[in-house]
Formats: C-alpha cells, sequence, structure tokens
C-alpha cells in the first residue's frame, strides 16, 4: 500500500518546488487567476466551460514536475484544451457528484470529492471517457478516504499559514499543496493495487 502521509508528501512537494520555484508559482497563478480580468458574467461561463481543461493541464503539469520533467513550460497549462470535450465532461461529472452528495448530507460529498479528485489526471494520462475517469478515480483511492481526508486537512493548515504572511504565503503554500495531492496520485498509480 503506498505511503500518503502529509509528513511524506509536503517534504517532497518541498524538493519539487525547489527544482523550479518561478514556474511552479506561475502556473499556479494562471490556473488560479485564469479568468480574473474578464467581466462577470463572460467570466462565469467562461470558467464553466475551462474548468475540467485547465485542471487537466494544470494537473499533469505538477504530476510531470513530481516524476522529474524539468521540461515543463507554462503552455503546459493549457494542454488539457486539446482534450476539451472529455475534461469538460469529467468536470460536470465530478462537480455534480460532488454537489450531489454535499446536498444530501456534507460528509457524501466530503468523501466524493475525495474518491474523484484524481479524474482529471486519468484522463489526461490514460485517455479515459468522463465514466471510465470517474470509476477509475473512485478504485484508486479505494482504501486511501482516511489518507486524503488528512491529507485535506494539512491542505488546509498550509494554506492558512500562507494567508496569515499578508497573504503573499498562499504563492508558496498553495503549489505546495498541489505538489503533495499530485504526489498522493503518482504514489497511488503506483502501488500494486492501482487500477
Amino acid at each position: 500500500m503506498s505511503n500518503l502521509l502529509p509528513s511524506d508528501l509536503f517534504p517532497q512537494a518541498w524538493e519539487t518546488f525547489k527544482r523550479r520555484p518561478w514556474l511552479v508559482i506561475g502556473i499556479s497563478l494562471i490556473y488560479g487567476i485564469s479568468g480574473v480580468f474578464v467581466p462577470p458574467l463572460v467570466l462565469g461561463l467562461l470558467l464553466l466551460l475551462l474548468a475540467g481543461p485547465i485542471r487537466g493541464g494544470y494537473d499533469m503539469a505538477m504530476l510531470r514536475l513530481v516524476r522529474g520533467d524539468d521540461s515543463v513550460s507554462f503552455d503546459d497549462v493549457f494542454a488539457g484544451l486539446s482534450k476539451f470535450r472529455r475534461l469538460f465532461f469529467t468536470w460536470c461529472l465530478y462537480a455534480l457528484a460532488v454537489l450531489g452528495g454535499t446536498l444530501l448530507f456534507i460528509v457524501p460529498g466530503i468523501i466524493l470529492g475525495l474518491a474523484l479528485w484524481p479524474a482529471f489526471l486519468l484522463v489526461m494520462e490514460d485517455e479515459l471517457s468522463p465514466v471510465e475517469a470517474i470509476e477509475g478515480a473512485w478504485v484508486l483511492t479505494r482504501g486511501h478516504k482516511l489518507e486524503l481526508f488528512v491529507l485535506s486537512l494539512a491542505t488546509f493548515v498550509g494554506l492558512f499559514v500562507g494567508a496569515l504572511i499578508f497573504g503573499i504565503g498562499v504563492l508558496v503554500t498553495f503549489p505546495i499543496t498541489q505538489l503533495a495531492w499530485v504526489r498522493a496520485y503518482h504514489e497511488m498509480r503506483l502501488s500494486p493495487e492501482a487500477p
């Protein structure tokens, strides 16, 4: 079984971050504010359409960095646009599942969010359909929900601490927490139980 302890994932994420800090901060900024300068109505529609593809490209760029590929560039954030349809519908299924689970009771929404987050990477890496990616994410995270919940708590603490430093600390803590999550995905994929 893979090791998904934050005490292991965050130091590895820090090491990845240190290799190319400006790139990691830059692609995180692109991911985080990819529509700030667009009017609100247009922004809402644009973000709805681009959320999945941008997420897929961003996650894949971070995964390549985690795996030691230093050829990653800013353009890689937009790599998900080449899989627009699949990533858009994956995002729709993910959002509906998490929203539906949250509306039932908060806990099912949290469980579904933790279980299904790798779906975007599965589309990017394995060329899966949206339904296959959601199913694959569920299988991949089976037996890891508690570890992922602990990782989400550590992520919250890291982002909170980053925000305390006049908000500027988030420029470092956000990418590091994202690298930790992508490292968790990488570790789960290496596990013998992985699909």
